[in-house]
Order: C-alpha cells, then sequence, then structure tokens
C-alpha cells in the first residue's frame, strides 16, 4: 500500500519585483480552482497575508494608524493552516524573503506538522535595481536612481541597501529560509524573460507546488504598476515636499495607490533609468558572486537560471529635463482633480443616503413615541442616568417598577 503523501504548507517569499503581484491575482482570482486542485489560499484576501507577514517580521503597529491591527495576525493564520482539509495550503507574501533565522522559524513551526516548502522567484540583477528603486520612491524615498544604486552597493548594511540585498539576495535568502526547512524544500523560479508566454510564471508556479496550471482559467490579471523614469522623478519631487511626519498609512494609500499607480502609471512611457556607467562592473561582479553562492547551497532550482552577460549593453545617462517634469506633474494634477471630483460626488451621495436613514430613523421614533409614551419615558430616564443605575438602588427599584407597569399596560 502506497503511504499518503504528507500535507504540505507553500509560502511564496517573493522576491519584491518579480510577478508576485502578478501570482497573487491568480491565485485569489482563481481561488475556487485550486481549491478543486487541492490547495487552499488561507485567508480571506491578500491584506490578511500581509497582517501575518508584518506580524512574523515583529513590525510594531502603529496605534494611530487607522488600518487593522495585525498583531497576532500569523497566529491566527496558523490556526487557518491546522483547520484546513486541503493536501496544501498557501501563504505569499513578497516581503517574507527578509525573515531572520529565528522569524522563518517561527514561520514554519506556526504550520506544523505540515510539510512546509518555500517558493522564491528571481530575476536578473541589472534589470532589477531600477524596478527597486522606483519600488522605493513609492514608499517615500527622496534619492534620485543614481544616488540610490551606489548607496545600495557602497553601504548594504545600511538603508536602501540593507532591505534591498534582504529580500533580492537569492543565496542569502535561501541561506536563512533553510535553517527553517530542508534545503531542497527551498524552491528557486527564475523570472521568465520578456517575450515569454503570458502565463509561463504562473505555470513554472504551480508545478513547482504540485498543483496544475489548469485549474487556473482566468489569467488576465492585473500586475504590480510600472512607472517610467519622469513619472519617478516627479513622484520623488513630491516626496521632497510631503512633511517628514506624513503618516504612513497615507503614503501607502494616497501617495502609492492613488497617486503613483492611478494617476502616474497611465501617463507612463515606460522608460526606464540606466545603471550608472562605473558601477556596471561592480553590478555584474555582484550577480556572479551570488549565483556562485547559490550554486554551493543545493536550493531546487526550477529550469535553468539565466546566464549572467559579460558586460552591459551601453545606455545614455538618465536625464529628465524640467519640461519634461513639468508636463507630467501638470497631467497629474489634472488626474488629481478628477479622483477628488469623483471622490467628492460619491460623499454627496453617501450624505444624502444618510440624511434619508436618519430622517427615517426620527419618524419612526416619532411614530412609537405616540404609541407608547411610557416605553419611551423609560428610554429616556435610562439614557440620562446610564450605568448609574445599578449604583443607586432606590432609582433601580423605581425603574423596574415603571418597566413592570408599562409592560403590564402594553400586555
Amino acid at each position: 500500500m502506497t503511504p499518503a503523501a504528507p500535507q504540505r504548507a507553500v509560502i511564496h517569499v517573493g522576491a519584491p519585483k518579480t510577478g508576485s503581484t502578478y501570482l497573487q491575482h491568480v491565485m485569489w482570482t482563481n481561488r475556487k480552482g485550486l481549491l478543486s486542485g487541492g490547495a487552499e489560499l488561507l485567508g480571506e484576501n491578500q491584506g490578511q497575508h500581509y497582517r501575518a507577514g508584518h506580524d512574523l517580521r515583529d513590525i510594531p503597529f502603529d496605534p494611530d494608524d487607522p488600518g487593522v491591527d495585525w498583531s497576532g495576525a500569523w497566529g491566527r493564520m496558523s490556526e487557518r493552516a491546522a483547520a484546513s482539509s486541503a493536501p496544501i495550503v498557501l501563504v505569499s507574501d513578497e516581503h517574507l524573503a527578509a525573515l531572520t533565522p529565528e522569524q522563518a522559524q517561527r514561520a514554519v513551526a506556526g504550520l506544523s506538522p505540515r510539510e512546509v516548502h518555500v517558493v522564491y522567484v528571481t530575476r536578473d540583477l541589472p534589470g532589477l535595481l531600477p524596478s527597486e528603486w522606483q519600488e522605493f520612491v513609492k514608499h517615500g524615498s527622496t534619492l534620485d536612481f543614481q544616488t540610490w544604486v551606489r548607496r545600495v552597493f557602497d553601504q548594504p548594511q545600511r538603508k536602501p541597501g540593507k532591505w534591498f540585498w534582504s529580500v533580492q539576495n537569492p543565496a542569502d535568502v535561501v541561506r536563512r529560509w533553510s535553517t527553517a526547512v530542508p534545503v531542497e524544500n527551498v524552491h528557486v523560479i527564475p523570472m521568465p524573460p520578456p517575450g515569454s508566454a503570458h502565463d509561463q510564471l504562473w505555470r513554472m508556479f504551480a508545478e513547482t507546488i504540485g498543483v496544475d496550471p489548469a485549474v487556473a482559467t482566468e489569467l488576465q490579471t492585473t500586475a504590480n504598476p510600472s512607472l517610467s523614469y519622469t513619472a519617478t522623478e516627479v513622484l520623488r519631487h513630491v516626496n521632497q515636499s510631503l512633511p517628514a511626519d506624513f503618516p504612513q498609512w497615507h503614503r501607502t494609500g494616497l501617495v502609492r495607490d492613488l497617486f503613483a499607480n492611478r494617476i502616474l502609471n497611465p501617463l507612463s512611457d515606460g522608460t526606464k533609468p540606466a545603471l550608472p556607467e562605473d558601477l556596471a562592473g561592480r553590478v555584474l561582479d555582484r550577480a556572479r558572486a551570488i549565483r556562485h553562492d547559490l550554486d554551493r547551497l543545493g536550493a531546487h532550482t526550477v529550469g535553468t537560471l539565466p546566464a549572467i552577460p559579460d558586460r552591459l549593453g551601453n545606455s545614455a545617462p538618465s536625464v529628465t529635463t524640467d519640461a519634461e517634469l513639468a508636463t507630467m506633474a501638470v497631467s497629474a494634477i489634472a488626474g488629481l482633480m478628477e479622483e477628488m471630483a469623483a471622490a467628492r460626488d460619491d460623499r454627496r451621495v453617501t450624505e444624502r443616503r444618510l440624511r434619508a436613514d436618519i430622517d427615517a430613523t426620527r419618524r419612526a421614533r416619532l411614530e412609537f413615541a405616540q404609541r407608547h409614551p411610557l416605553a419611551v419615558h423609560i428610554d429616556l430616564v435610562r439614557e440620562r442616568v446610564g450605568g448609574s443605575i445599578a449604583e443607586r438602588p432606590r432609582l433601580a427599584r423605581a425603574v423596574e417598577r415603571t418597566r413592570s407597569a408599562g409592560a403590564q399596560l402594553r400586555g
């Protein structure tokens, strides 16, 4: 008799800017299909996965944040995994690549007794750097591209380099996660090159986790929006003008989601900044060192990692003129006006509905008062004295007698 396959848990840990948003959209859009194929995407939405990741990474929750507190979120995700009867459970958060060994061990312990597998998608370092710079700017960075790249390489243990290498060095990610799971359970997927089939990344991911790719029938999903060089520069200048204490939740909801993704992205033409010429050799040397380190670790590589070129092609220095910035900024302001107009119209509709509901409630209360005056008198007494009734026995007894008399009259 063939023993049953062990129940598994798959943690998709990123990396950022390697198709994570695409994969998450595919999984949530095809959640029922995944379940029919034996894999349950835990929770109700992607936000729960991010909050569980914040909890795992020991990020303190700001009590002023109007969002959902993520304290204990990983424990709740663990409970969902324990309650699931699916052969495979899935968690996806591209920031989990940054977990320390201790945090990774906590994550794996929370999914016990399932056999845990870790999936990490990687891409070429030269192409990654402009995309990651853009992402840093979306989250508030004021550094121009050349300064940002130099700091990433010259100061790897300080911002922004510390975060960048914690999620974008595949060898280091494998090394940290292999303290929590066998190294052969860490799967590295190279991001398909430009021109590949639109579903290639999904197929590689699904086959890696043991799911038939065909269970996902809706694949036309939105990828993480990419900004042009000029659009990113406009956003960087906005960051410079915002106050230092601008709340993080507004940076996420307004600066990133609204201004960058909804306003600037449609205005972008896809141009990217070029690497500083004097850094090109260092970028390729670092890519080769990481590849050598990764090969020695013994993680499971899906397919073949792309070859690292001997040299990068010549690129013109990245320059954006004041006129280009001004044109983009004016168009962005117009887009913001449209968004604000729509928001104000929505608010007016909501206010009208609320006023109508309040008026209807007042009319209903007045009609009730006319039919049951004694009951309304009791309610007024309770509202005025509130919780103090229990502390005043004589008043409490009087209210109770009045309530009983009212009940008899109504009966």
